[in-house]
């Protein structure tokens, strides 16, 4: 069975380890273009439901939902912007989370036409999705349901000649917070003119690099938050490669929905809580 993934820094759709999520290491083979795969088995919810954020970083996801009787439901998302994940009722998924780019690699499709939260997989062509969809349905096992992934992908792999793209070759550089390389100097590492980076660049993410870096730095923010409540927004910034607190405070709040210090509250009073839980 694939290795778990565990801490708050690394999850990979949200927070949401408290409905019962978990994400696990994909096949190394494909490490260059899936982040992971995460399963969640939620049985009982309040009646109110639950209600959850999820904030873009340039990633995606190819999500299968269960139904009693018939093959999974197939989504895409690839939604850039913020989205609420509202659940209403018991519910069975696993998905595939993918870096910037890894989805047009492996599925071969353009970027800027899976924007949506909810694209159906079905549209994309794939003759081995159905199989698959069926392979998913016919056991209840964890291990089994993520080694067929394994093979799906790794045979999308195969048939689409997937390798490290020049776009792969650059994120490390550009995805590390400090850096502030421009697009002419990432283009020309990779022997490319700019046009022709932009170009490829936003057909592979759907998202500018400039876009891009923005989001990971805000997520990074965010982590810090998560991480150390207490720790000071100046340095939270400063850490994440924002200069200047206004900038940092208007595009984190421009990408969230709410301020820095907003989102720290929050963070702030439920680890509040779940220290009184646990002291009792």
């Amino acid at each position: 069975m694939p290795a778990i993934i565990t801490g708050t820094a690394t999850a990979p759709v949200g927070n949401l380890q408290h409905l019962g999520l978990q994400a696990f290491m994909p096949h190394p083979a494909l490490a260059a273009w899936v982040q992971c795969y995460w399963v969640m088995r939620l049985t009982t919810l309040p009646a109110a439901g639950y209600r959850q954020t999820l904030y873009p970083d340039g990633g995606s996801s190819l999500n299968f939902y269960f139904q009693p009787g018939q093959p999974p439901l197939c989504h895409f998302n690839g939604s850039q912007t913020l989205t609420t994940l509202q659940l209403t009722e018991a519910l069975e998924a696993v998905g595939i989370r993918f870096y910037p780019g890894g989805a047009f690699q492996l599925l071969g499709q353009d970027a800027p036409l899976l924007q949506g939260d909810a694209v159906n997989a079905a549209d994309f062509g794939i003759t081995t999705l159905q199989q698959l969809q069926q392979q998913l349905a016919a056991t209840e096992h964890i291990a089994a349901r993520l080694q067929y992934l394994d093979q799906w992908l790794l045979q999308q792999m195969q048939q689409r000649n997937a390798k490290s793209s020049h776009i792969q070759q650059v994120l490390p550089v550009l995805l590390q917070q400090q850096t502030t390389f421009s697009v002419s100097e990432l283009s020309a590492g990779v022997n490319l003119s700019r046009r022709q980076f932009e170009r490829k660049f936003l057909q592979q993410v759907g998202l500018t690099p400039g876009q891009l870096k923005l989001l990971q730095r805000v997520r990074h923010a965010r982590q810090l938050i998560n991480l150390n409540p207490q720790q000071a927004l100046t340095d939270i910034a400063l850490c994440s490669g924002f200069y200047d607190q206004a900038h940092f405070i208007h595009q984190f709040q421009r990408i969230t929905g709410q301020t820095p210090g907003q989102y720290r509250r929050r963070k702030q009073s439920q680890f509040r809580m779940s220290q009184k839980y646990n002291s009792v």
